[in-house]
């Protein structure tokens, strides 16, 4: 296997993804293969050291990647396959080994190299951890060790996009190049060199970057524009922006389901052809304002232009993005420059100190500001869930609204109003349909137990202190599936649940044991921990849950629990429930393993 792919060093792993070259089979035959593999390594001194061009000698299987364990979850397979993954791998010590170095591209491993380098370089001068890795991602788009919650500061905040190298990045880059040497274009072979350095200063930053669609859009846009340059050849910006798409997509068609290729390509068509439009709306006479309203207008355009796509992936909306903007692009743009400026003197003494500590500076100020602004009451609105024609209607109504204000023809509110009915309707009826659910779903949640009621519009969670232990846990697995059934009423229960007053309304019974027993809707689902004794005659229920490892002989279930139905929970360990699951399933009982099967669901309605 060759590693394809930059080595990233996150909090709890190495990983990478490996093109497969050969497999061995049982008689020990080598065969060539093809494919790739995302792979996952715990941290060690010789993983740390992996990069890429290497190849590794491993023992071990693949696994296809899992499907959503969880109603609505993220799927995750499906973004492997997008990027022509079709293989993961987790590879414990002493389960691999370097047999060789053979970069599959050596502009790639230079450019790698270079950013190792410079992430160093940020790390040594810059003190604060959280400017550092802010740093990395403003500058590198190194996003491995960024903070959990101050990545959600940014995205609450709608300025995730100044994290993500991106269009902006480029574009100032591209500016600053521009700026200085615009007035030396006076013959052609000036034009010539000026063009061959701008088109590799700007390319060279893309692949040191990691070559992302925003980043290859932004690239491939600036490359043309200035080849129109060198050849005094006027272009428009839209049929550029569509000769690039083109050029994307036949390279790998795969980027039209890309969030990032769609976001960026969005966001520039809005900023063209919206913010003249509202510049025509008003154009103030003061420098400031004039200055204030320009920028504001291109935020408000690019948001606009993503706002629907925004809502359908990511399901919510950043209420203050407008003032966090005013404060983000500056900031970047003073950011970005001291950081390109690191970049190319961070070898000088006291010079690379210097900026250092001005880049830390602007930085830390900008993070304070962020974070307070997410702090505002309503900052964000979340739990959108809105489906593809829903997003299309969306586009048309602002279309609509922004036609009417400009060219005030009563045709085209005319269409935001019926495009704003289907969404209304729509809306109506899925909440009317919401309002008659009446679902239990046990989750699928690694190492710990969690159910969900859903009646109505209202929703309980009843869950054990290891799934309480990660709070994302709630919303990486849970979360969205309460979006999409409408949920506005949520009670959210610990193991001492049992305790609180809203115990009656969930008819739960603990016994001594540790088991607990639950009626809903008529319906007996009982958690076994431990079988219990001295019963007269076995214990009706419709749904069995084995948690923990229980001794539970099959002879000895039957006379103590008479039901057909078993589901075996993640608080059990994998060898335990793969035993069970045979020896339940040849007793002739109906098993659901949530670790391989996924979440369970009695749904009534």
């Amino acid at each position: 296997m060759t590693l394809v792919k930059a080595v990233a060093l996150k909090p709890t792993s190495v990983s990478s993804v490996g093109r497969i070259e050969a497999v061995r089979d049982s008689l020990g035959n080598w065969h060539s293969a093809e494919g790739q593999v995302a792979i996952f390594l715990p941290h060690s001194p010789e993983a740390d050291r992996l990069q890429y061009g290497q190849q590794l000698l491993i023992k071990g299987s693949l696994q296809p990647p899992a499907k959503p364990a969880n109603p609505y979850q993220f799927d995750y397979r499906r973004y492997l396959a997008l990027k022509h993954i079709q293989w993961q791998a987790y590879l414990p010590e002493g389960s691999w080994q370097v047999i060789g170095l053979q970069p599959p591209s050596v502009m790639v491993a230079i450019s790698l190299q270079v950013r190792k380098t410079l992430e160093a370089a940020f790390k040594t001068h810059i003190q604060a951890k959280r400017e550092a890795t802010i740093a990395n991602a403003l500058v590198l788009g190194v996003q491995d060790d960024l903070d959990a919650s101050l990545r959600d500061a940014y995205a609450r905040t709608g300025t995730m996009h100044v994290l993500a190298v991106s269009g902006l990045h480029v574009g100032l880059l591209y500016g600053v190049l521009l700026f200085f040497l615009k007035h030396l274009r006076r013959g052609r072979k000036s034009r010539l060199v000026i063009f061959l350095f701008i088109v590799g200063v700007v390319w060279f930053y893309a692949f040191v970057t990691g070559l992302s669609a925003s980043v290859l859009r932004s690239v491939c846009m600036f490359s043309l524009v200035e080849l129109g340059l060198l050849l005094r050849r006027k272009s428009s910006v839209l049929n550029t922006l569509a000769a690039v798409a083109m050029v994307l997509l036949l390279y790998d068609p795969n980027f039209l389901f890309d969030v990032g290729f769609q976001l960026s390509f969005l966001a520039v068509a809005g900023i063209v052809l919206l913010q003249p439009l509202f510049l025509k709306l008003w154009y103030p006479e003061q420098k400031l304002v004039r200055w204030t309203w320009e920028l504001m207008a291109i935020s408000i355009a690019a948001q606009m232009a993503t706002f629907p796509i925004s809502l359908f992936y990511f399901h919510q909306f950043p209420v203050y993005f407008w003032v966090a903007n005013l404060i983000a692009v500056p900031a970047t743009t003073v950011g970005l420059y001291l950081g390109v400026a690191f970049m190319l003197l961070f070898w000088v003494p006291v010079l690379n100190g210097w900026l250092g500590s001005l880049l830390e500076w602007v930085l830390w100020a900008l993070n304070e500001l962020l974070l307070w602004l997410e702090r505002w009451p309503y900052s964000v609105l979340d739990g959108f869930v809105i489906t593809t024609g829903q997003v299309l209607a969306l586009y048309l109504f602002l279309m609509g609204v922004v036609l009417f204000l400009v060219y005030r023809k009563l045709s085209w509110l005319g269409l935001a109003v019926v495009c704003l009915a289907f969404v209304s309707t729509t809306e109506i009826v899925e909440a009317r349909h919401q309002r008659k659910t009446k679902e239990l779903v046990l989750y699928s949640t690694r190492k710990s137990s969690a159910v969900g009621i859903l009646q109505g519009r209202k929703a309980s969670l009843l869950a054990d202190s290891a799934f309480y232990s990660q709070p994302k846990n709630f919303t990486f697995q849970v979360q969205q599936h309460w979006w999409a059934r409408g949920v506005q009423e949520e009670h959210r229960f610990r193991p001492d649940f049992q305790k609180t007053d809203q115990k009656r309304a969930l008819a739960v019974h603990a016994t001594k044991e540790g088991n607990r027993l639950m009626v809903w809707q008529g319906k007996r689902i009982l958690w076994l921990q431990k079988l219990p004794r001295q019963l007269a005659k076995p214990l009706p229920v419709d749904v069995l849950v084995l948690q923990k490892n229980v001794w539970a002989d099959v002879a000895q279930l039957r006379t103590t629990i008479a039901c057909a139905y078993v589901v075996l929970d993640q608080t059990n360990a994998p060898w335990y429930m793969q035993r069970k699951t045979k020896e339940l399933q040849a007793a002739g009982y109906k098993v659901h393993n949530l670790e391989q099967d996924g979440a369970w669901t009695l749904r009534l309605r």
